[in-house]
Formats: C-alpha cells, sequence, structure tokens
C-alpha cells in the first residue's frame, strides 16, 4: 500500500509530486521546529534542510517531541532531521527516478551569520518556514526572504494562543516588520539595587549577584563596585575574597562557608543597615530589616541536602541560607570552564541560587510573596508555559500554507515573480476562548504592508537626536545596528562614503570618523535636514534616514544619548545588564504574541533591542556548513543622484 495513498488523494498527484520535489528551508529546530519536521516528513517532503544553533537541554524532552535524552547535549537542527529523515515514508518499490534522494540537512549554526545564510542562499528554496526565538534572527530571515522574493511562513505560540502568517514581497502583504514591536516595561537599577518592591526586583538582584560572583568579568554585574571608590563598598571585600578562593584548586570547604557567611551578612545585614542610617528608606512604605545573625549562622551551619529540596515548597530563610552555601560549594568542586558565567533558569544550580537569595533580599524588604524554585523559575525568565498541543497545531496550519503557496507555484507554473499569495494565504489565529461562532481558530485576510515600514517599502526613516553629542560609534552601535537591525552597514552622506563595512571594506580609510560627533564628519557632516543613505548589502537593503537635530529633552528619566526613530517616543538603550523582550512575528496590524519556540516558553524580560538570543551566542557554536552560493557584491562607490533636503519641524 502506498504510505502517501491518503495525502495523493487529498491534494492530488501533481500536488504530491510538487511536495515530494521542493525544496524546503526551516529555521529554528525547538518546539515549533520539531513539530514542522514532524508533519514535514510525514507530508511527502523529501528534500529540507535546517538552521539551529541551539543544543538540547534535558528541559526541551517533555515537549521538543524528536528529542530523547541520549540526545542531550547534541545540536538540535543535527537530531532533528536524523529523526526526521527516517520518518519519511519509503515508497513502494522503492524510490522512483524521478524523485529526488530524501534529504534532511542539518546547518548547525547562526542564521544571523551573514557569511553563510545570505540572499542566494534563500534562493535555492520553494519557500522558508520560521519557528524562531529572538527578534534579530527574525528580522534577519524576514530581510532575506523580502530580499530573495521567496515566501515566508511565520508562527508563533504563548501558552493556548498562536498564530501563523505569510510574508511575501511581490504579494505586496505585511512584512515582519511592518508593526513596531512593542518594547516591555524597564525596570530602573536604582529600584533593583536599593528600593525592591516587587518578587520580579529581588530575581533580577539574585541574577546579578550570580555574575558578580561567577562571571570571568565581575564589572559585568550591575552590583559591582569600585573597592577603591569614593565611598567604601561593605560587600566588594567578601566578594572578591570569594571570588579567589572560588578557583583555587583544593580549596577548603571551611573556608568556602565562612566566606560565604561573611558575604551574606554584609549584603543582608551591613548593607541594609548602612542604607537605614542614611535615611534611605524614611519615606518608604515598608522599612527593611537587616537579616538576624542567628538566622545566618543556623543556615550556614546546616546540614541538610539542599540539592533535593521541593522546587514547589517556600523555603525557611534559614534553608535559602544553606541553599547559597551549598551552591557556592558545589561551584568550588566544578572545574572552571563548567559553572555558567551567566544565570540560566535551566541550570539547576543556579536557579537554586537564584531563589534562594531572592527569597532572603525578599524577606528583608518585607516583599511578598516568596517564591517557591518553580515560581522563580517562571519569573526569571517571564515564562508563559508551554502547550505542546499549541505548538502542534501552529506547526500544521504552517504546513497547510505551505500546500497552498506550492499549489499556487504550479498554476504560475514556477514564476516565483509571478505568485500573488494575499488573497491565497490568511492570517490564521488560534485561541483559547472561542468565539461566538464557536470557532477556537480564526483566519482573516494578509494585512497589506505599512507604507512606512523602510524594510518592505524602503520608507524614508525620521530620526531625531543630538548631532553634537552622538558620535559615529555610538549611532552605528545603537541606532543602525541594534534599533534597526543592520549587519554590516554603509552610510552615505552627499554622495560620499564615510562608514562603509562587509566584504572589501576598508577599515582603516573610516576609522578615525568613529570617534567624531556626527556634526564633525567629512562632507559638511550630518546636520539638522541632513539625508543619509544606508546601504547593508548581507540584506540587500537600502534606506534614507533624515535626520533632525534635538538639543533638549524632556522627562525625568532620559538617558545619556537620547533619539527618535520614527515617531516613537525616545528610545530607551539599557545597559548590559538589562535583559530583554521578544516580539512575536506576526505582521502589520494584528495582535501579536510573543514566543521563545526554543524552549516553547515566552522569556520576556526587560527591553526589545537586547533580544540578541542566538546571535550573541553564535560565535560559541560550532559554524554552519559551507554554502557554495556567494554572497551579493557591495554596491560600487560611485556619486549618488542629488538628494532633496526634507526638514521635519
Amino acid at each position: 500500500m502506498n504510505p502517501l495513498a491518503g495525502i495523493e488523494a487529498t491534494v492530488g498527484k501533481d500536488m504530491l509530486h510538487k511536495i515530494q520535489t521542493s525544496k524546503i528551508l526551516l529555521v529554528g529546530g525547538g518546539g515549533i521546529g520539531c513539530e514542522l519536521l514532524k508533519d514535514l516528513s510525514l507530508s511527502g517532503f523529501r528534500r529540507v534542510e535546517v538552521i539551529d544553533l541551539d543544543t538540547i537541554d534535558i528541559s526541551n524532552l517533555n515537549r521538543q517531541l524528536l528529542f530523547r535524552s541520549q540526545h542531550v547535549g547534541m545540536p538540535k537542527c543535527t537530531v532533528g532531521c536524523q529523526v526526521a529523515h527516517d520518518m519519511v515514508p519509503e515508497l513502494e518499490g522503492g524510490d522512483s527516478d524521478n524523485l529526488p534522494k530524501v534529504m534532511y540537512k542539518a546547518h548547525h549554526g547562526n542564521v544571523c551569520d551573514a557569511s553563510k545564510f545570505h540572499v542566494p542562499f534563500i534562493q535555492q528554496f520553494n519557500l522558508v518556514l520560521n519557528a524562531l526565538d529572538n527578534v534579530e534572527a527574525r528580522r534577519r530571515v524576514n530581510r532575506l526572504c523580502l530580499a530573495a522574493s521567496v515566501p515566508l511562513v511565520e508562527a508563533g505560540t504563548t501558552g493556548y494562543l498562536g498564530q501563523v502568517t505569510v510574508i511575501h514581497k511581490p504579494s505586496q502583504v505585511a512584512c515582519y516588520e511592518c508593526k513596531t514591536q512593542e518594547t516591555q516595561k524597564v525596570y530602573p537599577i536604582c529600584t533593583i539595587r536599593s528600593t525592591p518592591s516587587m518578587p520580579v526586583h529581588t530575581i533580577v538582584w539574585g541574577k546579578e549577584l550570580y555574575k558578580l560572583l561567577f562571571h570571568s568579568k565581575e564589572g559585568e554585574s550591575m552590583l559591582y563596585e569600585d573597592l577603591e571608590g569614593e565611598e567604601p563598598s561593605t560587600y566588594m571585600e567578601s566578594v572578591m575574597k570569594l571570588r579567589k578562593l572560588l578557583w583555587e584548586e583544593d580549596t577548603d570547604t571551611k573556608a568556602i562557608k565562612a566566606t560565604v557567611e561573611e558575604l551574606l551578612r554584609a549584603l543582608y545585614v551591613t548593607e541594609i543597615q548602612k542604607q537605614l542610617d542614611m535615611g534611605r528608606y524614611k519615606a518608604a512604605k515598608k522599612t527593611p530589616t537587616p537579616l538576624s545573625n542567628d538566622t545566618l549562622q543556623k543556615g550556614c551551619s546546616s546540614t541538610e541536602d539542599c540539592a533535593s529540596a521541593s522546587t514547589t515548597n517556600i523555603w525557611s530563610t534559614e534553608h535559602c541560607v544553606a541553599q547559597v552555601v551549598d551552591c557556592v560549594s558545589m561551584a568550588a568542586k566544578m572545574p572552571r570552564n563548567e559553572v555558567l558565567e551567566s544565570f540560566d533558569k535551566d541550570d539547576d544550580m543556579a536557579m537554586r541560587f537564584v531563589t534562594a537569595t531572592s527569597n532572603m533580599r525578599s524577606h528583608v524588604f518585607g516583599i511578598d510573596p516568596l517564591q517557591s524554585l518553580y515560581s522563580a523559575k517562571g519569573i526569571a525568565g517571564n515564562i508563559i508555559p508551554a502547550i505542546a498541543t499549541t505548538n502542534a497545531i501552529c506547526a500544521g496550519l504552517q504546513v497547510l500554507q505551505c500546500f497552498k503557496i506550492l499549489r499556487e507555484e504550479i498554476l504560475k507554473e514556477d514564476n516565483r515573480e509571478g505568485l500573488d499569495l494575499k488573497d491565497i494565504c490568511k492570517y490564521i489565529n488560534c485561541i483559547r476562548n472561542k468565539t461566538r461562532n464557536g470557532l477556537y481558530i480564526t483566519a482573516s485576510q494578509l494585512e497589506p504592508p505599512n507604507p512606512n515600514c523602510f524594510v518592505c517599502k524602503n520608507a524614508n526613516i525620521p530620526l531625531t537626536l543630538n548631532v553634537d553629542e552622538f558620535t559615529l560609534e555610538l549611532f552605528l552601535k545603537l541606532v543602525l545596528k541594534k534599533r534597526l537591525g543592520f549587519e554590516e552597514p554603509t552610510i552615505i552622506l552627499g554622495g560620499d562614503f564615510i562608514w562603509e563595512e562587509g566584504d572589501g571594506a576598508d577599515a582603516e580609510e573610516y576609522e578615525p570618523n568613529l570617534k567624531k560627533t556626527l556634526s564633525k564628519l567629512p562632507c559638511g557632516g550630518i546636520q539638522h535636514g541632513s539625508v543619509l543613505e544606508v546601504d547593508d548589502a548581507s540584506q540587500n537593503l537600502t534606506i534614507q534616514v533624515t535626520v533632525t537635530h534635538q538639543d533638549v529633552w524632556e522627562g525625568d528619566e532620559v538617558d545619556d544619548n537620547p533619539f527618535i526613530v520614527g515617531d516613537a517616543p525616545p528610545h530607551r538603550h539599557e545597559p548590559p545588564e538589562k535583559e530583554s523582550a521578544e516580539p512575536a512575528p506576526a505582521a502589520a496590524a494584528k495582535p501579536t504574541v510573543e514566543e521563545d519556540d526554543d524552549d516553547d516558553d515566552i522569556i520576556v524580560m526587560i527591553d526589545e533591542d537586547e533580544a540578541k538570543g542566538s546571535a550573541e551566542n553564535g560565535d560559541k557554536k560550532r559554524p554552519a556548513q559551507d554554502v557554495e552560493a556567494e554572497p551579493p557584491a557591495k554596491r560600487t562607490k560611485t556619486s549618488l543622484k542629488k538628494i532633496e533636503v526634507i526638514e521635519i519641524d
């Protein structure tokens, strides 16, 4: 019996052949990615390539169905491709000569790597499926697919909610960046350090304390204080003493315990008393109470088994002290390269440390409720629990959209530029509460592009900043790369290049410009009303930026280098201690769903544009497999047409 007889009867013989011969790219191999690999293989797709830079963690096994315990530590894309390859139904009498061999190819790498994944690479595929977990990677894939005119099928899930949409530039439908992604609430550093009032404040503080003790550079933590500063630190001497003990060979356990007790006393007694004596909490609703010496001593001398403590019960303050001692003692026995430098919610020792230290701080400041390890883990990553069924539903809906796209390709005789998907594909919502018509899945027309979208409509971008204070270096880092998502920007002013990156760029020629303020750059500098052209050959993207100078900024919490892109409020570029929000893949004018598909959870922390995820960790992963296609050439340095200067009131 033909194992694909059911699909053939449903979609027809020609369509089945199209499925079997099409080439599909899947970006992301986590929760939705696993479901997609399963659906693609069982539907008869024979040529699929997967890009993912993550490895399998034990916490993935309860919902990422292609992985087993023996796969922990292995690349997700490699294991997923191996398992999916074996799931492709064998044809009666063996593979036909007119069908390609089954090939599920893994690329263990970062999709933001412009040297490997560029427009010619994307053009190999009939369509692209996204199952990603961060803003930067989504922007990258969105721009590559737009430049290559390849259909992109996006999806995202949040608990019981999900969505699927299609992006295709020739079809004149909205892209991922047509809708401005919302920025999450920012918690000021002073609140975290001195005046916490909510559990999330103390949990962020606990994560920073973890970084202060275990990161190779203690200065990366917002709790770091200079020992030679004007105001003496109450705890940094103990921190440095403990850090030294942690990395010594044959460290004495008693010395570790004694130093941990000394540090906890400095943090939870001396520092708190210092702030009280300074009158910091005179107007506070609740006055903090230093931890008692008796609690510290009992906790440090406890012999209970901390590693097997309940994850759902609230630990006593004494037990929290014991947990901190146990975690630090455990770290001291581990090789230095095995201790995570930064907090990871899936690391047991790190999670116990943060739960304990945050609850102790909540106890001192009278913050309710105290958190179990399970609930603290939810806050630490701001997790909305995953529903595996939602992932499965959305993956299935993505594959149905694939069928529609491939059928349209048959009708258009594979003329990619002739595809028009706006009336063929739909924007689909999976909802928790049924509509008045009894529907749990709703479909609507794909939205047209936002006329002000600089990515798919090449719109002019208004930018407001202080041209006398912003240096070119800051402009590249904060505005072009962080805010607008450029990878290798080239900046042209008045027909001349003032900055260039990418293949063939001469870094030495333009490096002297980095420290100059925008108004002092060559070609008359960037002034009020200047129009810049910014080009990124790696994304086949060119935009124009109209600059408005502003030197007075209203508000009490304005950054040192504020700026406004478009009509948004002044953008706040948080320091490295802050973490990030990851917006959904929704297109313009649609309700958005935020998702971290890698772990099937939402990670919504502090500031959208810090959402580096894959890209920041890309250099720690094995590079992706080589791609034969060459990236597009950079534009030639030729004179530009005269650019009209536009002033904005």
